[in-house]
């Protein structure tokens, strides 16, 4: 489990870094394509709560240094909002880890399209802090794309997600609700 634990880590590290590369989508206003939701979302499922909760802190703070000072470089953005940005929707699909360890690919394929419907809402609270912080709200469609485009496109790359990351997790002998795994 810890094994798989930081190989999920590395991912979400490696995530952040890509998508810094990763061009905007032109036909949706300029929406990002977002993977370390996905992994994170998969890592929510896959992990029991103390581990989740390290996941969370450990997604939240690499969001803080990688994308938050891009987004808005003039603002004070807190390090560790994003941290508790994630651990709602973090905790919604913490709920649902049950579904998730009875191993059916339909459930999982449910389950992330739930990841992607839920990607838009670190973007709103995201959106809403820095508002915050401004003293205003300003919406606009191309603000609106920049919420819900990334879960527009997450719809298709959470199952991708979730499809590789299950295997991944069996090759490391992890297999998530099993006894026996609290030592691999």
């Amino acid at each position: 489990m810890i094994r798989f634990f930081f190989v999920l880590v590395v991912l979400i590290f490696l995530s952040f870094l890509f998508q810094l590369f990763l061009p905007p989508i032109l036909f949706l206003k300029g929406a990002s394509v977002l993977i370390a939701p996905a992994i994170f979302f998969y890592g929510c499922l896959a992990f029991p709560f103390p581990l989740f909760l390290a996941l969370t802190f450990v997604t939240g703070l690499l969001h803080d240094l990688f994308v938050v000072p891009q987004a808005v470089p003039q603002i004070d953005f807190p390090v560790g909002t994003s941290i508790l940005i994630y651990l709602i929707p973090g905790l919604v699909m913490h709920g649902t880890r049950s579904f998730f360890l009875r191993y059916r690919w339909g459930t999982h394929f449910w389950l992330a399209e739930l990841a992607a419907v839920l990607t838009p809402f670190l973007l709103l609270a995201q959106y809403a802090v820095l508002s915050f912080e401004r003293g205003e709200a300003f919406f606009s469609d191309v603000i609106l794309w920049w919420i819900f485009g990334p879960g527009l496109i997450s719809i298709v790359i959470a199952p991708c997600v979730f499809f590789i990351l299950t295997p991944l997790s069996h090759l490391l002998r992890y297999r998530p609700g099993l006894r026996g795994n609290a030592t691999a």
